[in-house]
């Protein structure tokens, strides 16, 4: 499926695409990340992705879901190891909490967002509906 892009509050630009996705969605630096972690294996690719998705231009990472806590340490470690300290991690295991935080709050509320959960459409359904608000 293609990726989805929305314009919205102040001309921001969130993007809904898959995980597995050519990274390079044209969007504009700086941008967060929404990373699902739902099970071991959706968070082991989602930490695959993570040096692409810092080296692209992203400022921050909010994970979602049972293995959020375990992909945000897991980011941490990669933050320190390429001395990107200025990238924030948070992580989120209540969707809605995720959601909210991710459109509102990541990054000030002024950076574009990268939403990667094409694959969990209950996550599409509450960005899509907090952007027409």
């Amino acid at each position: 499926m293609a990726a989805i892009s929305h314009t919205f509050a102040g001309n921001r630009k969130l993007v809904i695409s898959a995980m597995g996705a050519s990274a390079d969605h044209s969007l504009q630096r700086p941008f967060v990340t929404l990373l699902p972690a739902f099970n071991p294996s959706e968070r082991q690719r989602a930490e695959a992705i993570t040096k692409d998705l810092i080296d692209l231009g992203c400022v921050e990472f909010c994970c979602v879901g049972h293995e959020a806590e375990q992909l945000h340490d897991a980011i941490d470690n990669i933050i320190e190891a390429r001395n990107a300290l200025e990238v924030v991690t948070t992580w989120h295991e209540e969707p809605s909490e995720a959601c909210e935080y991710f459109l509102h709050a990541a990054a000030g509320g002024r950076a574009h967002l990268l939403a990667l959960i094409l694959s969990h459409p209950e996550l599409q359904a509450v960005l899509e509906e907090e952007t027409r608000t």
